[in-house]
């Protein structure tokens, strides 16, 4: 008798510890094992439930904590980023105004302060780009180099201060639309033309045959986009002192396009043949 209930006894414990295993092993997360199985059957099971309780909940409020702290963390992150945004932006818009400035300064004696070489548009665009990298993530603009695939004879530091102007003008009159900038260049025969195209807001027929004049803003500029009316303008006094021909060609609420036209030549002068495309 006592030998079949201990039997039995034995039995009923085998099946419930099957039973709990089998019901562990079908959980993904494990610590909800007190909250899916019956009530424990035994004064024994009583104890170590209510052990086993005691400690997950110690744990998952461990848990919730440190979850609770790292989200506080990343909030704080997060919004230092974005207060950061502006004063840095600022900062670089005071930037490229000092260097406008200083290029303004140095604009009677350009013939005295270049180096002509031969110039990887490409490269020359790449350099431009990274010097402006977070500036342009911060606009979202999405550039596009993949048709640079011509050289030039320029003066680099010229070059890149000229493309910088145009990149900055193309996110300050940015459209609603997502920003894309595509550069392109192309051989003409006896020039190459290096074009800088964007979808942004465009500029009025009106207003092109204006757009270099000095202190020019615009219709654009007058719409509280902090225009001065001074890059274009060093744009054409650079470009006509490096014997390069510059024009832009636009339509409101579609596009612009601003292009070079480089002379194949590495003396400073402007052929008859090159002078036509003015």
């Amino acid at each position: 008798m006592a030998g079949g209930c201990f039997l039995w006894d034995y039995l009923a414990r085998r099946r419930r510890f099957q039973y709990l295993h089998s019901v562990m092993d079908s959980l993904d997360q494990k610590y909800l094992f007190g909250e899916i199985t019956d009530e424990p059957l035994s004064q024994m099971e009583q104890v170590f439930w209510g052990l086993m309780k005691s400690a997950l909940k110690t744990m998952t409020d461990e848990v919730a904590a440190s979850r609770r702290l790292n989200q506080e963390y990343r909030d704080f992150i997060e919004q230092w980023i974005h207060e950061m945004k502006i004063p840095i932006t600022g900062m670089q818009l005071i930037a490229q105004s000092v260097e406008r400035v200083l290029f303004y300064a140095r604009l009677g004696s350009v013939e005295k302060d270049y180096l002509v070489t031969e110039v990887s548009l490409k490269a020359c665009a790449l350099e431009v780009l990274a010097q402006s990298k977070q500036f342009l993530i911060q606009n979202n603009a999405c550039i596009h180099t993949e048709g640079l695939v011509d050289m030039v004879y320029s003066d680099q530091k010229w070059l890149q201060f000229m493309l910088n102007q145009i990149l900055m003008n193309s996110v300050k009159y940015r459209s609603g639309r997502p920003l894309v900038i595509d550069l392109a260049s192309r051989d003409q025969g006896d020039y190459v033309t290096l074009s800088v195209t964007d979808n942004g807001m465009g500029v009025k027929e009106s207003e092109l045959g204006r757009v270099f004049d000095k202190g020019f803003v615009g219709s654009n500029g007058r719409a509280g986009k902090n225009a001065t009316g001074i890059g274009l303008y060093l744009c054409d006094q650079l470009c006509t002192k490096m014997g390069i021909s510059i024009e832009m060609q636009s339509k409101a609420g579609e596009y612009t396009t601003v292009l070079f036209h480089f002379p194949k030549s590495n003396a400073w002068r402007i052929s008859d043949s090159y002078k036509s495309v003015r």
